[in-house]
């Protein structure tokens, strides 16, 4: 994170923070919660970076410069809870890149 979300984060953390309550729709809190889990983050820590992010004009670049714009393919998370063996998982892989002739 930046010096000035870092800063953010603590004020948001300190004494001088309060609770608030918003009214959102339930599909909208259902991709806040998913989104949260996805980056080990609670709904408030969640919706408190975006804010403060939003209000900063910043976007998430990861470690390579990438904004994250990708187009989701496998959702992972969705997967029964005993995983999947890594030949499968490339078999599947390839076949939606075609690569499967």
């Amino acid at each position: 994170m930046t010096r000035a979300i870092h800063k953010m984060y603590y004020l948001c953390m300190s004494n001088n923070s309060r609770a608030i309550n918003i009214t959102l729709p339930d599909e909208l809190v259902r991709e806040i919660d998913k989104a949260a889990k996805g980056e080990y983050a609670s709904r408030s820590d969640f919706i408190r970076e975006s804010v403060v992010r939003r209000l900063k004009n910043q976007r998430i670049v990861d470690e390579w410069g990438d904004s994250g714009n990708w187009e989701a393919v496998v959702d992972f998370r969705d997967l029964p809870g005993g995983g999947m063996p890594a030949e499968e998982l490339l078999k599947r892989l390839k076949h939606l890149h075609g690569q499967d002739r």
